[in-house]
C-alpha cells in the first residue's frame, strides 16, 4: 500500500545560523583583542562560544539540548543527538547546527515557531507528499528524496570520485564486482610503505570510512583496510586499489527506505556466524 495521505509525516530541515554564538561560554576563555579595540596589557573574556575555540562545540551542544528539553523534546539514551516529543508526533536528530525533524504538518509548524523564537534560523525545506512540499533536499552532502515508495537516501558521491582519483588508476582501468576478496598473504608484499605513501593510504582509507557510513556495500572492505592504518604494506596498498576499482561505475549508491504499515515484526539479517 502506498502511503500518500494529507496527514502523513514529513521531513523538515532547519539550519541555525551562527550557532556557536548562541551558546554561553561555560568556562573562562580569554582571547586577544581585535586591532580596533586593542589596549596594551588587556585581553577579552568570552561571554559566548567562539568558533575555533576548544569549548565551542560542547557549549553549543549544551545550549541546544537545553532548548530541546525546554520544549518537551526528550534526549535519546543510546544516541544523545536524537530527540523525541512524548505528546507530539515529532522526532528529530541534530548534527552540528542542522536540525532534521520528522512529524506531521502541524507539529513541524509548531517546532518552527519554537526554534524561531530562540535562534536565528534558516528553513532549508520540507519534503513530503503534498504538492506544495519539496521533493528533494541536500543535507550534509547527502541527497534525501521523497517518492511514492518511500524516502530515498543517497550518499555523497564526491567522496567516491575522489577515492578513484587518489588511486591514480588511469582512465583505462576496469571495474571489479566486489570491493574486497580474501587472499593468501604474499610475503613479498609485506614490505611497509614509505612514510609518504603510508600517509596517503591513511587519508584514502579515512575517506572510505566516512563514505561507508552511508554505503553498506563497502563497509566490510573499509573495515579490513582500516586494520592496517598503523603500518600499511604493499599488500594493503593493493587492497586499497581494488577498493577504488570497485567504485568505478558505482560512485552513486541510493538506499530506499520504504514506508511501513506493519510494526509487529522485525526482520534481521546476519552472516553465517
Amino acid at each position: 500500500e502506498v502511503i500518500n495521505k494529507k496527514d502523513g509525516m514529513k521531513l523538515d530541515f532547519v539550519d541555525v545560523r551562527h550557532a556557536y554564538f548562541h551558546a554561553n561560554a561555560r568556562r573562562e576563555v580569554f582571547v586577544q583583542l581585535p586591532a580596533e579595540d586593542y589596549e596594551e596589557g588587556m585581553c577579552a573574556k568570552l561571554n559566548k562560544a567562539m568558533y575555533g575555540t576548544r569549548d565551542a562545540a560542547q557549549d553549543w551542544e549544551n545550549e541546544y539540548c537545553g532548548f530541546m528539553e525546554s520544549i518537551g523534546m526528550a534526549r535519546g539514551k543510546a544516541s544523545p543527538c536524537i530527540f523525541n516529543h512524548h505528546t507530539r508526533q515529532l522526532r528529530g536528530v541534530v548534527h552540528g547546527d542542522d536540525f532534521t525533524m520528522l512529524g506531521n504538518q502541524a507539529d513541524l509548524d509548531w517546532f518552527r515557531r519554537m526554534i524561531s523564537e530562540k535562534y536565528e534560523v534558516k528553513f532549508r525545506g520540507r519534503i513530503g507528499p503534498d504538492e506544495e512540499d519539496d521533493k528533494a533536499i541536500i543535507i550534509l552532502n547527502r541527497v534525501v528524496t521523497w517518492t511514492e515508495r518511500g524516502i530515498q537516501y543517497e550518499a555523497g558521491q564526491r567522496h567516491a570520485e575522489l577515492r578513484i582519483q587518489e588511486a591514480e588508476l588511469g582512465t583505462e582501468s576496469n571495474s571489479v564486482v566486489t570491493p574486497a576478496i580474501k587472499t593468501d598473504i604474499d610475503e613479498e608484499g609485506e614490505i611497509p610503505l614509505s612514510s609518504r605513501d603510508a600517509s596517503m593510504y591513511r587519508a584514502s582509507v579515512a575517506r572510505g570510512n566516512y563514505l561507508a557510513q552511508d554505503r553498506s556495500d563497502i563497509q566490510y572492505a573499509v573495515k579490513e583496510l582500516s586494520r592496517a592504518m598503523s603500518n600499511p604494506t604493499q599488500n594493503d596498498q593493493n587492497k586499497l586499489k581494488r577498493f577504488a576499482r570497485y567504485l568505478i561505475g558505482r560512485e552513486r549508491a541510493v538506499i530506499t527506505l520504504e514506508y511501513q504499515n506493519n510494526y509487529k515484526s522485525i526482520e534481521v539479517w546476519s552472516d553465517t556466524d
